[in-house]
């Protein structure tokens, strides 16, 4: 949808691998679990208008050779295939599976030495527009950092500045996040927290002395992947401003979910496994771990308290699953200013195309029919132009496997399966209750079927189709 600016049922994403297709969506436009060419990408967009373009990072938008970003619009490319690799080799994202797949211009790579993906990405970054800059041409950077994806990776020194941070535990983390919200007024004081869920979150009293070592570990982790992502930003952005380009260049940053809480219960009893069954992998102890070599991730309770008084995490269409950090930058900004009204990463990709002047494109591309540009730009509120981006005009649906959601101005129609729900509609009011405490379902008849009508209307404008999946597709 960033790439693109259409939803991502339409564009070949309704599946985002290919072994996650189920089976009622196979041989169905929209599903191929790879960028399809039914929308012009922003690459393919920007390169027909005089732009050099460059990614580098992550792209999980297809494997085979006729999916990569070559064939997508950009010009120089570094990429990692995969959802998720290790951030110091090519440790895969799934343990015990291939090694992950790096592509420099299409072609296979292996990684230099001293890879960290962090710095690397930005200093392959910089070679790509350092090699052009000759030419005059302005130019799309599309920097897709990999951290903090899991495995849990980072540098010995960032993790140490971490390491005494989070002995408090989960809840006390929960707690200073929905505080500082609070200070920076981004939440009203009067918001209640999601209650915290004992059936499926460990409170930080029950672990041992010994758990609680390797918890507050995990999350040091952690946060020292963010830590380096951000140095290693402050160095493309110290670029930019010695080649004399930082206020004549657009920026936008933004995370691509809420916090990660599926991968510590999951993958890793499939470490301990094959360590007991003699199959090497990682090395997890206490001492390893954040190393090359161990494979952890966030787990669910960091996750939850990571997004502060909101509701679940990644992989969910409730608040803490969608609710991402962002900012845009435009040249001479005169200075930071909030905004807490509701944004798509549909909107991101017509911004940038009327800041840089560039025609939305219709129906057609370069030939051939595509589908039209979904999102609204920014720009006229980042000008002063506008109070809102979508005024109260919000229509906005969500699906990944059998969670669904829609949302109608204020408010928020979603249906999730067990342990997080029982697989029947819930209704919220999303401006006094933004963390979804209060199931209005039974108290606005009226309002729920009209809210199930817009998620039938977007279900069937956007080619969803709720997936017959095998057993052990649990995300």
């Amino acid at each position: 949808m960033l790439l693109t600016g259409v939803d991502n049922h339409i564009v070949g994403l309704g599946a985002f691998n290919p072994e996650t297709i189920g089976k009622n969506q196979r041989g169905i436009a929209g599903y191929e679990a790879h960028l399809n060419f039914r929308a012009a990408s922003m690459a393919e967009i920007f390169i027909e208008n005089g732009y050099h373009t460059y990614i580098t990072g992550k792209w999980h938008l297809g494997y085979e050779a006729n999916s990569t970003p070559v064939v997508h619009g950009f010009q120089r490319s570094f990429v990692q295939l995969d959802g998720g690799a290790g951030h110091f080799n090519e440790l895969p994202a799934i343990p015990f599976r291939r090694q992950a797949s790096f592509r420099e211009d299409g072609v296979p790579v292996n990684l230099p030495d001293g890879f960290y993906s962090s710095d690397f990405y930005v200093h392959q970054m910089i070679n790509y527009i350092n090699e052009d800059r000759s030419t005059g041409k302005p130019f799309l950077a599309y920097l897709a950092f990999t951290a903090p994806h899991w495995p849990l990776q980072a540098k010995a020194e960032t993790i140490r500045k971490y390491q005494d941070k989070y002995l408090d535990g989960f809840e006390r983390l929960a707690q200073q996040r929905q505080k500082k919200l609070v200070e920076l007024d981004i939440l009203e004081n009067s918001v209640t927290p999601v209650p915290y869920n004992q059936d499926i979150f460990r409170r930080w009293s029950t672990l041992s002395h010994q758990e609680k070592a390797y918890e507050a570990k995990r999350m040091a982790i952690y946060a020292a992947m963010i830590d380096d992502l951000d140095s290693a930003t402050g160095v493309l952005i110290q670029y930019l401003k010695d080649i004399g380009e930082f206020d004549n260049t657009l920026i936008v940053f933004l995370s691509d979910n809420g916090a990660e809480g599926h991968q510590a219960q999951e993958t890793e009893p499939l470490i301990e496994l094959a360590t007991v069954l003699g199959i090497p992998c990682c090395d997890n102890s206490h001492e390893n771990i954040g190393n090359a070599d161990s494979f952890i991730g966030l787990g669910p309770e960091w996750a939850q308290a990571s997004v502060g008084p909101h509701r679940i995490y990644k992989g969910y269409p409730t608040q803490g699953g969608i609710i991402a950090p962002a900012f845009i930058r435009p040249p001479t900004q005169e200075g930071p200013e909030w905004y807490k009204g509701f944004t798509s990463v549909k909107d991101i990709l017509p911004t940038m195309l009327e800041f840089a002047g560039i025609d939305n494109h219709n129906n057609t591309f370069k030939g051939r029919s595509v589908f039209p540009i979904e999102g609204k730009s920014i720009m006229p509120l980042l000008q002063g132009k506008a109070d809102t981006v979508h005024a109260n005009n919000i229509n906005m649906g969500w699906q990944l496997f059998t969670k669904h959601a829609v949302r109608v101005g204020d408010w928020k129609l979603l249906r999730l399966p067990r342990p997080y729900g029982n697989n029947e509609w819930e209704l919220y009011y999303l401006p006094s209750d933004p963390a979804e405490t209060k199931n209005l379902a039974k108290q606005e008849p009226e309002r729920l079927k009209t809210l199930i009508q817009h998620w039938e209307k977007y279900q069937q404008q956007s080619n969803v189709i709720i997936p017959e999946l095998p057993w052990y597709i649990r995300y």
